[in-house]
């Protein structure tokens, strides 16, 4: 069991790289304004209602500066709004902008296209079942870093 969890924690460490590493080529070649990681945040506040700043740092474990900044350049770049929670002043709610939806609509189809030039065509991938084994481990992880956070 040790080795398949080490080897399963590898790939999926190296494939992440791989990944944001071309999609950074090709979000500067479309001379798309953003890095991967604010790619992240944007598709992050398009499926997360009432997402807060430091909600989203947390949720993406990077540091609260960066997220200030990245916050920042999103919204200088009108793809992202940033309001007052009502309910806590301290708060501020993260928003996309309609440009911000249409860059995250274009990003996700650089995103598919990457996934299938990626994909072994030689074998059955069920991308649904990974996704929901996935989606288990990482509300696994959310769920019990904010027990003990």
């Amino acid at each position: 069991m040790e080795d398949s969890i080490l080897d399963f924690t590898t790939n999926l460490a190296i494939l992440h790289r791989q990944f944001q590493r071309a999609m950074n080529q090709i979000l500067e070649a479309d001379k798309m304004p953003i890095n991967i990681t604010e790619f992240y945040l944007l598709v992050l506040v398009s499926e997360t209602s009432q997402l807060n700043q430091r909600r989203a740092a947390w949720t993406m474990a990077v540091d609260e500066g960066l997220m200030a900044r990245m916050v920042h350049h999103l919204v200088d770049l009108s793809l992202l709004q940033k309001e007052t929670d009502p309910d806590d002043r301290r708060n501020r709610r993260l928003t996309l902008t309609t440009d911000g939806k249409k860059l995250v609509k274009q990003a996700i189809t650089v995103l598919h296209d990457w996934w299938q030039q990626a994909t072994p065509t030689d074998a059955d991938f069920d991308y649904a079942s990974i996704t929901a084994q996935l989606q288990l481990l990482s509300s696994r992880v959310l769920r019990d870093q904010t027990e003990s956070h």
